[in-house]
């Protein structure tokens, strides 16, 4: 009995360590100036709606239940590559945090909870800044790293920052930049290629080129087996 409630406390407690990292991101991203988008942990879930609200909904995806989040800018600037970047260390920076503050409360109160949420925190906060890639994408310091400190990979991620920051704000893929998309497609990772045929269909799409939208949709058929499950979830045609 004693070994299924501890069981059933460390589920709790990590639930409530990805709530609070996730928060670091969102805190992070409204501070930026973005406005928030999604925030998932669990089957649980709040997004922005295609009516500008706010809704709570459960989320279908399970491959999401680990905890996700976002918030996007407002209006297209390249002010917001930097922005994006300290979002991204928002979450794990507010998870050591907190895992600093708690973790002492824990051992000094003799609290289970409190010590276990206070060691998952820091150790949550701590792998999410190694330099590490967990399925469809790297972890926080890992793309921090891509973005900032790696030339040979700091190109790529400003693309993706491109195509993700203006199909965001205008609301199509009409006007992305087709340099962009290419430098995706033609990248030796066959999950930046995914990335980059995704935009394209959608590019192709948004200007009524149906063509060029079946050639696209053709390509990330090909390659739906060389990625995870979890990006071809996310990167899901309509």
């Amino acid at each position: 009995m004693e070994t299924l409630f501890l069981v059933l406390l460390s589920i709790l407690c990590y639930v409530i360590a990805g709530t609070i990292h996730e928060l670091g991101h969102v805190l992070t991203g409204l501070y930026m100036g973005f406005k928030f988008e999604l925030f998932v942990v669990g089957p649980f879930g709040l997004k922005r709606n295609s009516e500008d609200r706010i809704v709570f909904y459960f989320e279908k995806k399970i491959s999401l239940w680990g905890g996700i989040s976002a918030t996007s800018p407002v209006d297209v600037s390249q002010d917001n590559y930097k922005k994006f970047s300290r979002i991204l260390l928002g979450g794990p920076m507010f998870s050591i945090v907190s895992g600093i503050i708690i973790f002492p409360l824990g051992i000094l109160s003799d609290g289970k909870v409190l010590s276990i949420l206070g060691a998952m925190l820091i150790s949550m906060g701590v792998m999410c800044l190694m330099p590490l890639r967990n399925g469809a994408f790297y972890t926080d310091g890992g793309r921090w790293l891509r973005m900032n400190r790696n030339e040979s990979t700091k190109a790529v991620e400003v693309s993706i920052w491109n195509l993700v920051q203006n199909s965001t704000i205008n609301q199509s893929c009409a006007d992305l930049n087709m340099g962009d998309i290419t430098l995706l497609v033609n990248d030796p990772d066959v999950r930046t290629k995914y990335v980059g045929h995704y935009y394209a269909y959608y590019y192709y799409k948004d200007n009524m080129q149906t063509k060029g939208q079946a050639i696209e949709k053709n390509e990330l058929e090909k390659l739906k087996n060389q990625v995870t499950k979890q990006m071809v979830s996310i990167y899901r045609l309509d």
